[in-house]
């Protein structure tokens, strides 16, 4: 991912936070702008609807066609 892509991400709200395990697996039904990805901390931030929402890069993942025509 690099700065500009469109990507599709879960919010911190939505995700079952008792097991980090299944993170990969919850559903990303939420498609923004990445703004910066920090490798190294392991954080993204992501424009969504106006709001910069800073979150973990395991939660974020970059946004296919299918997710850009939403067919």
């Amino acid at each position: 991912m690099i700065v500009g892509d469109l990507v599709r991400f879960v919010k911190w709200e939505e995700l079952d936070t008792r097991s980090s395990k299944n993170w990969a697996t919850v559903p990303k039904n939420h498609v923004g702008t990445l703004i910066e990805h920090d490798k190294l901390m392991g954080t993204c931030q992501v424009l969504y609807n106006g709001t910069v929402i800073k979150m973990r890069s395991q939660l974020v993942e970059k946004a296919g066609k299918k997710d850009i025509h939403g067919s």
